[in-house]
């Protein structure tokens, strides 16, 4: 049976190197080019001295003309909207000192003629246009001429005529404007690198052993707790330390679920950021849609619903220990206690980098494209900064979102409130914990399902490359197939389902593997994994009508399957089905890199933004190129997120500690490690939530 699921694996991955079908090329390169730019560094520095030089990027819709083989042809190519870009929408990056020299030598009426004014644009084609500073003015100065060089070349060259509209404008010369926001964080980071070489300084002075086992234990007062919880060294033990009791040891294996998950998910977001870049060679992104391997990549979003899944088991395992330590059923008070500490523990780290892209994120590079990917972040998280830190950014202003990756945590944060709620009531009610489960698995399959009808959607999450090119932020699927709570629901009840089976598996003492079926369906997850994925392709390939039953029953089948299978694997990496795998999973340098991913999530696009977004010319795709940029993001984002831990994560979980001392027995909602005393002193202590993680001491 091993042999077989090798064999059905090796099939699916020699699948990916199939295609569907081609993309004539020829016919395609008659089309104009997605994206052109004039030389930016050019254009800036040859400018005379004292002169102010313009360079601006704009979007082009392309007039429909049906008499035009040349339109037909490029409506023809974009209504396959599944695979391919809206080629009637052009990005073009001009230098208005040409383009001034240009239109001066054209004659009065030519001018005129290549005039295009608006025309109706049944699809989303540019930015909101109020975020960036000066964009009226720019429009009002630059938009007539950069109309007219536009369409003369497009009508040289091609023959057709385009409505342009500028979307933002860089300066040669651009003062640097702080305002009273920017000037806070300043403040904010000053005070606390303050307080970490006091909190450092004071703990030396008390180090009464001259051995590292004093950065190891708690001090001997709440007041020199205090005084230390910013301690830099203490911190780095918080981040290493390593516990022996038997939940930790049994659970270890998630540190590296959570780093290998978050190289997966800068991935993806790597593919995100790529498409607000111009492209040279959109061809080949759009031959790979066309190839059935190409499919497991667009089922990548999938790959976050396993912190839902280890979110979930994790908050079954805390709750149901709770209960049988406190010997009594945890009720609404202790709901609301939770969601106090979750929320402090989750916050401050949150909130910094909330912060940080609305200050000083737009500041730190430049380039033709740099304020489309920062000035709308700089804008969103001034607007919008409240529905990230109520953690309701998933549903409230998401087509403008600040920090996108956030909608994660919101919605993990809406799941826990809703799983807390579910397990108050299975530990509650015992003997009828079988029934409620089942209405709540029946429940979490029967409300995506009906939305799915309801909003006339396709049987999957559809990752389109038009979509991707406005960072998905005007996707109908994304925003109501994708990042709401209620088509999120099935992989967190299944990690909760998993987390209870663990524990009646260790209170009945029963290993699942020596159960021969039990470890065929472990090998079988594999291939599952790259099976369901590929059913993607059907959806690409094939347009069905809507709505459809069919599908909507499909949908959550096809995103749950992922929460059984994190289940089925995770079962079997803690009684050791691969005793190779479990090795590897259990190596001690996973420990801190899993406890750093939640400061890693959350500062991951920053580092993409700041070393991508800098680029000069549009962006020629490679294989080579895009995984030394996944290489070098992972890289300077765990660096990041070293610092965030060090300075900020841990102290604020330390000072928690402190406060909520009381409430030990509940599950401390950091995520995923937390030291107590004995022989878990130094060591982790796992509690629930998927991507974040702590340490306290």
């Amino acid at each position: 049976m091993y042999q077989f699921c090798y064999i059905l694996l090796a099939v699916v991955l020699l699948s990916a190197y199939t295609h569907g079908d081609f993309i004539d090329l020829p016919q395609y390169h008659r089309m104009p080019r997605l994206s052109e730019a004039d030389d930016y560094d050019q254009c800036m520095e040859e400018a005379p001295p004292g002169q102010i030089v313009a360079y601006c990027m704009a979007r082009v819709v392309i007039k429909p003309d049906n008499s035009s083989e040349l339109w037909n042809l490029i409506e023809d190519f974009s209504k396959n909207w599944k695979r391919h870009y809206n080629h009637a929408l052009l990005d073009r990056g001009v230098c208005m000192e040409d383009c001034k020299r240009l239109v001066q030598r054209l004659p009065n009426a030519t001018r005129s003629a290549l005039r295009v004014e608006k025309f109706a644009i049944d699809f989303p084609y540019i930015f909101d246009l109020t975020v960036y500073q000066d964009g009226e003015r720019d429009r009002a100065r630059y938009g007539e001429l950069l109309d007219i060089c536009v369409n003369y070349k497009l009508n040289q060259s091609y023959g057709l005529r385009a409505y342009t509209e500028i979307e933002v404008c860089n300066k040669n010369v651009e003062p640097l404007e702080v305002d009273l926001l920017d000037f806070s964080f300043f403040l904010i980071l000053a005070g606390i690198i303050f307080l970490a070489i006091l909190s450092s300084w004071y703990d030396k002075t008390i180090k009464f052993k001259q051995d590292v086992g004093h950065y190891k234990q708690d001090p001997d007062s709440s007041r020199k707790m205090l005084f230390v919880s910013f301690s830099i060294l203490r911190n780095w033990y918080r981040l290493t330390s390593r516990s022996q009791d038997v939940l930790n040891k049994d659970l270890r294996f998630f540190q590296a679920i959570r780093y290998l998950t978050m190289n997966l998910v800068i991935l993806g977001h790597a593919a995100l950021i790529y498409s607000i870049a111009p492209s040279q060679n959109t061809m080949r992104i759009e031959m790979m849609f066309h190839q059935l391997g190409t499919m497991i990549l667009t089922g990548g979003p999938q790959i976050v619903q396993t912190f839902f899944a280890m979110s979930g088991f994790l908050l079954a395992v805390q709750m149901i220990k709770y209960a049988e330590n406190r010997s009594r059923s945890p009720g609404v008070l202790f709901l609301l206690k939770a969601i106090v500490y979750r929320y402090i523990r989750l916050t401050p780290v949150y909130a910094f980098v909330v912060l940080l892209h609305a200050t000083w994120l737009s500041k730190l590079q430049d380039g033709p494209i740099w304020k489309l990917g920062t000035d709308t972040e700089r804008a969103f998280c001034r607007r919008n900064w409240w529905t990230n830190l109520l953690y309701v950014n998933n549903y409230i202003h998401a087509d403008q979102p600040c920090v996108q990756q956030g909608w994660y945590l919101g919605c993990d944060f809406q799941l826990f409130i809703l799983g807390s709620l579910l397990m108050i009531v299975v530990i509650k009610f015992r003997k009828l914990s079988s029934p409620i489960l089942m209405i709540a698995a029946l429940a979490a399959y029967l409300v995506p399902a009906y939305f799915i009808y309801y909003e006339k959607l396709e049987g999957i999450f559809l990752v389109t490359l038009q979509g991707q090119r406005f960072t998905l932020w005007f996707d109908e699927f994304y925003q109501r197939a994708y990042i709401p709570l209620h088509v999120n629901l099935g992989n967190y009840l299944a990690g909760i389902i998993a987390g209870m089976i663990y524990l009646r598996l260790k209170q009945s003492n029963t290993d699942p593997v020596q159960k021969r079926w039990f470890r065929i369906l472990w090998y079988f997850v594999f291939p599952a994994v790259f099976g369901t994925l590929l059913v993607n392709y059907i959806f690409y390939e094939y347009d069905f009508a809507k709505p459809s039953l069919w599908m909507a029953a499909f949908y959550p089948i096809a995103k749950y399957s992922w929460g059984i299978y994190a289940g089925v694997f995770m079962m079997g990496q803690i009684y050791g089905i691969s005793p190779i795998l479990k090795r590897i999973f259990n190596h001690r340098i996973f420990e801190p890199l899993g406890r750093l991913t939640y400061s890693a999530y959350l500062g991951h696009v920053f580092v993409m933004r700041v070393t991508v977004l800098n680029l000069r010319s549009p962006l020629h795709f490679n294989y080579i190129g895009t995984f030394s940029l996944i290489f070098a993001s992972v890289m300077f984002s765990y660096l990041m997120a070293l610092i965030l831990c060090l300075l900020l994560e841990f102290p604020v979980s330390a000072l928690q500690k402190l406060v909520f001392g009381g409430m030990r027995g509940h599950p401390k909602q950091s995520n995923d490690v937390e030291t107590s005393n004995e022989a878990t002193k130094n060591g982790p202590r796992i509690v629930n939530s998927g991507v974040s993680s702590n340490v306290n001491n």
